[in-house]
């Protein structure tokens, strides 16, 4: 393929010709520079884009590209909670600010933009960084697809998440919450299992929701962590856990097996109590053994975990604003002031990364920081030798 520059007024213009499209022939005419060399470097630059495949993308918009991104390949390859947070985003982010905007014609100036809009709009940096992750997340499709030469997001910062500390219950809290549950009645007795399982366990509140009987090895007194049940625009899915490294296999203490064993009982007990009107649990045309059941069988609701809780804490006299949620945090908090290495909290977490892990609980890192200091500091009998080294000078 070749073409040639030529003089327009006060520019220089590039062309060539790249064959039959729908049976018409298709010339390429665009500026080049203001000079003869500048326009002769443009013209290399543009044959050598379509010579590896590059495709012009002839009126594209960012609408209907992202539409189509998120449709065939978001909604097919991720999970439907992923696939609904995303397509929240454009609809609410994106996509009013820059959808009419053809895909060749987007600038790094017009994302700019987009992410000052978002934090005048109060949205929180955490936020902003999820629309930047999504908005670049298609566009490196899109380059991929060869429908853009190169990712405009590239050119921008990355917007920096708002530093995160969780709030954490203290072991004396977390007895005190179970001390307001009245476990002679069964929504309360259930309840009482789940913090356990979470506060040992590290669970999220799906895969708490999802494990099923037969993931539970009491000889080698392990849980297998296989299914996460979430809850996303109104409905209930069973799908895998959040990452691969969230499949994972937990030891579990003796009390914690001998508390599950009990309550394996009991759900039996009811089973044989309900008969035939004992609901049983189906999802993708399969049926569950669940460990969180209702009296009646049917499944405990993920976000039920989290009402339930926000009563709980109301109701006590702990002064923290805590969620469900952070109860996992409580967790690895735990296992940290115990020593625990940060490597066996990323495993039993289930986090993919364990600068996940090491960024969320920083400030627990910087105390153990300090007690490492101080073994140190014993070890070497820093105060003499700094006395010794007054003495000295």
């Amino acid at each position: 393929m070749t073409g040639y520059v030529r003089k327009r007024g006060k520019k220089w213009c590039y062309c060539f010709d790249i064959g039959d499209i729908n049976g018409k022939r298709k010339r390429i005419e665009r500026i080049g520079g203001n000079t003869k060399r500048e326009c002769e470097i443009s013209l290399r630059n543009a044959l050598n884009e379509y010579d590896t495949g590059y495709i012009e993308p002839n009126k594209t918009s960012i609408n209907d590209y992202l539409s189509d991104w998120l449709e065939n390949h978001i909604k097919v390859n991720r999970k439907i909670n992923t696939y609904n947070r995303y397509q929240s985003i454009l609809k609410n982010n994106i996509l009013p600010i820059i959808g009419t905007i053809n895909i060749k014609d987007l600038k790094p100036i017009h994302i700019d933009n987009m992410l000052s809009i978002a934090k005048k709009n109060n949205l929180s940096n955490t936020t902003l960084q999820h629309i930047y992750a999504v908005l670049n997340s298609a566009l490196n499709k899109a380059v991929k697809l060869r429908l853009l030469n190169n990712n405009p997001c590239e050119y921008i910062e990355r917007p920096k998440r708002d530093n995160f500390n969780p709030n954490v219950l203290s072991v004396d809290e977390f007895y005190n919450l179970l001390k307001l549950l009245n476990i002679e009645k069964y929504n309360d007795y259930i309840f009482s299992i789940a913090l356990h399982m979470v506060l040992e366990l590290g669970l999220r509140r799906g895969e708490l929701s999802g494990i099923e009987w037969c993931n539970i090895n009491f000889d080698e007194s392990t849980i297998s962590i296989k299914n996460n049940l979430i809850y996303s625009h109104g409905k209930t899915y069973l799908t895998t856990p959040k990452t691969n490294d969230s499949e994972r296999v937990l030891y579990i203490s003796k009390d914690l097996c001998k508390l599950l064993k009990e309550h394996k009982k009991i759900q039996l007990l009811n089973k044989l109590k309900y008969g035939s009107h004992y609901i049983k649990n189906f999802y993708n045309d399969q049926q569950f053994d669940f460990i969180m059941t209702w009296e009646k069988g049917n499944n405990l609701h993920p976000m039920y975990f989290s009402n339930k809780f926000s009563k709980l804490m109301k109701a006590s006299s702990i002064d923290k604003k805590v969620r469900f949620h952070d109860l996992r945090h409580t967790n690895a908090t735990l296992l940290l002031s115990q020593g625990v290495d940060f490597k066996t909290i990323q495993i039993r977490l289930g986090h993919s990364d364990i600068n996940t892990t090491l960024n969320i609980y920083s400030h627990v890192n910087l105390e153990m920081q300090k007690k490492a200091v101080n073994k140190l500091t014993t070890l070497f009998n820093g105060d003499k030798l700094a006395t010794n080294i007054k003495n000295t000078y």
